[in-house]
């Protein structure tokens, strides 16, 4: 983000991937068993599993599934999901910083991105740039992307280009930590998590 606010010309967008870990084929099939009777009756209808049902030594019935795509609670999901990210996006010239993981830049063209998982916060010059790598990721993907680049990761980012600013924030981050964490509200306006002592200048120690 410094990097866009500091260098001419250069904007900034973000994409995210649609069912990131769901839409990924395993290289080697997991199987799972999971009780009968803690399965939805419309779920036992719509895949005939009355028909499929295995009964343990104690009586127990059971059915079992194989896992053709990543799910979520596969501890390697996520390891295999960006395996094949990283590989789609070298086929087109876009490579992984050797020293900063999650940084990518292209051989060629001006852009350089910040991948987290599914989210990519874009630093670009030249609209045909960011497009090309759109155009890349839906060859393999289902994606949303925001040219406004007001949105990564949870936060909301308010971008001014002409004075080289970029604020960030989270507004209603801390209203929502209060009442998950069940912290009563203050009689007083707390502005900070501790008490703050006004500096004193002019004074040889501080």
């Amino acid at each position: 983000m410094n990097s866009t606010i500091s260098t001419p010309g250069t904007c900034w967008m973000s994409n995210d991937i649609k069912d990131f870990y769901l839409n990924t084929p395993m290289g080697r099939y997991e199987y799972m068993r999971i009780q009968y009777d803690q399965i939805p009756d419309t779920i036992k209808r719509q895949y005939n599993l009355h028909d499929k049902v295995f009964y343990d030594k104690k009586g127990k019935a059971h059915v079992y599934v194989e896992i053709c795509k990543g799910m979520y609670g596969l501890p390697h999901a996520g390891r295999i999901a960006n395996k094949r990210l990283v590989k789609h996006l070298a086929a087109d010239g876009y490579t992984q910083s050797e020293h900063t993981p999650g940084l990518f830049r292209h051989e060629t063209r001006d852009i350089t991105f910040a991948l987290v998982v599914d989210d990519f916060g874009v630093k670009y010059v030249g609209q045909e740039n960011a497009d090309n790598l759109i155009t890349v990721l839906k060859k393999l993907y289902e994606i949303t992307s925001n040219w406004k680049g007001d949105e990564f990761l949870g936060l909301t980012i308010n971008w001014d280009y002409n004075k080289k600013t970029c604020n960030i924030s989270m507004p209603g981050y801390i209203k929502k930590a209060l009442q998950r964490f069940a912290i009563p509200p203050t009689t007083r306006a707390q502005h900070a998590p501790h008490a703050w002592a006004k500096p004193v200048y002019g004074q040889q120690q501080q």
